[in-house]
C-alpha cells in the first residue's frame, strides 16, 4: 500500500478528477483497492506457476481471486475483472485464457517453459493492469536478455511518461534499450490510456507501428494514468497470428445491431450485465456452448473485439504496470515483482544515467 503526504493526497485526489470526470469523493480509495485487489491476484498467480500446474488452473485461480477479493466491497460499486487472466506459455505470446475444451486449457507447466501472465481488475470503473513473466528454471541467454531488457524499458518509461514530455520520447527510449540488448519491440503492442471503464483510452503510445500505420505524437498530461506495457523479443518482431481459438473479448458501447439468434442476445445481455466495457473470457461468461455460439454473431457484427492469440518462436518477455502522471513523479498503481536476471548485455550509460 502506498504512504501518501497529505499534501501529495490532496495532488493525487486532484488528479484523479481530472482524469475520470467525476463527482465521487473518494476515487483515491477506490485506487488504492483496486491496485491491492491486483497484486494480490497475481503474486496468487505467479506462486502457483508451477510445473505441473495447468494453463486452465491458473487462470481461474486469478479471476476467481479479483473476484473474491472484489465482493469485499460495497456492492452497491461495480467491481471485478478489467482483463480477464491469461496465461500465455512459451510461442503462444499473450491472450491465452482458454475455455476447459480449448486443448490450451489442458497444457501442463514444464520446467523450462516461458510464462507470460496478464491480467486486469476495476473498482468502480477505475482501472489497474499488470503483467509479468516467469521462467520455470534457469533462463538460458537470450531469455534472460530480453527478460532484462524489458524490465530496463518498463522503468525507463516511468521516467520518461511524465507531464510535458510526448509519447516520441517514449518510443525513443525503449528503441535505444532495445538496440543495447539486440531485441525488438512487437509490432502492434500499445501502451494505452485508461479512463473510467475505459480500457483503450485515445492515447497510445506504440513502439513498434505496423508500417502503413505512422503513430500519433502527443503530451504527456498531469493526471492521466498509462497501462504502460511492453513486449520485446529476440525475433524481428513482426505479428504473427496464432491457430488458437479467441476467448478474449471487449464490448464495443458504441455499436449497435440488433441480433438474430436468441442464444446471441442472451450473451450479449450478460455481457453488458456482468462485464460492461471491461474484456472478459469466454469462461467468465459460464456455459461454454451458449458463450461459443453467441460470440460469434456479436463478433461478426462488431458488438465486441476479439483479442487474439499472437505467436512467436523467439524469445518474448512481457511486463505491464499501470501509472498515474503526477507533478512529482509517477504514482504506480499496477505493478509486477521483479527477480533479477544474469544478463550477458547491459543498457548503455545514457539509460544507466536515466535510472539512477
Amino acid at each position: 500500500m502506498l504512504n501518501f503526504s497529505v499534501a501529495f493526497r490532496a495532488l493525487f485526489f486532484k488528479c484523479l478528477l481530472q482524469t475520470h470526470r467525476s463527482i465521487a469523493t473518494n476515487k483515491q480509495e477506490k485506487s488504492q483497492t483496486v491496485h491491492s485487489i491486483m497484486l494480490e491476484a497475481l503474486k496468487k498467480v505467479v506462486s502457483e506457476c508451477t510445473p505441473g500446474k495447468s494453463v486452465y488452473e491458473l487462470t481461474r485461480i486469478g479471476n476467481e481471486t479479483i473476484a473474491q477479493l472484489a465482493s469485499e466491497i460495497d456492492e452497491k460499486i461495480k467491481k471485478g475483472v478489467a482483463f480477464p487472466t491469461s496465461v500465455s506459455v512459451n510461442e503462444l505470446v499473450c491472450h491465452v485464457a482458454p475455455i476447459p475444451s480449448d486443448p490450451e486449457a489442458k497444457y501442463i507447466l514444464k520446467e523450462g517453459d516461458v510464462v507470460r501472465i496478464e491480467l486486469g481488475a476495476h473498482v468502480d470503473g477505475y482501472i489497474t493492469q499488470a503483467a509479468q513473466t516467469l521462467v520455470l528454471g534457469q533462463p538460458d541467454e537470450d531469455t534472460a536478455n530480453v527478460l532484462k531488457a524489458t524490465y530496463l524499458a518498463t522503468q525507463a518509461l516511468k521516467k520518461v511518461v511524465k507531464p510535458g514530455n510526448t509519447s516520441e520520447q517514449a518510443v525513443e527510449i525503449v528503441q535505444k534499450i532495445c538496440a543495447d540488448f539486440g531485441v525488438e519491440p512487437m509490432e502492434g503492442m500499445v501502451s494505452q490510456q485508461l479512463l473510467q471503464n475505459v480500457l483503450d483510452g485515445p492515447n497510445q503510445i506504440q513502439f513498434k507501428p505496423p508500417k502503413d500505420q505512422k503513430p500519433v505524437s502527443f503530451e504527456f498530461k498531469e493526471g492521466e494514468v498509462y497501462a504502460l506495457d511492453v513486449m520485446l523479443t529476440t525475433g524481428s518482431g513482426k505479428t504473427k497470428q496464432s491457430n488458437v481459438r479467441t476467448t478474449v473479448f471487449k464490448r464495443n458501447p458504441d455499436a449497435t445491431y440488433q441480433l438474430k439468434m436468441k442464444t446471441s442476445r442472451m450473451v450479449f445481455s450478460q455481457i453488458i450485465k456482468e462485464c460492461g466495457t471491461m474484456a472478459f473470457s469466454l469462461d467468465q461468461l459460464g456455459d461454454e456452448k451458449k458463450a461459443r455460439m453467441g460470440i460469434s454473431e456479436c463478433e461478426s457484427h462488431g458488438l465486441v473485439t476479439g483479442y487474439h492469440v499472437v505467436k512467436d518462436e523467439a524469445k518474448v518477455a512481457h511486463l505491464v504496470l499501470t501509472v498515474l502522471l503526477a507533478a512529482e513523479g509517477p504514482v504506480v498503481l499496477g505493478n509486477f515483482e521483479w527477480k533479477d536476471v544474469k544478463a550477458t548485455k547491459e543498457a548503455s550509460e545514457e539509460i544507466k544515467k536515466l535510472l539512477k
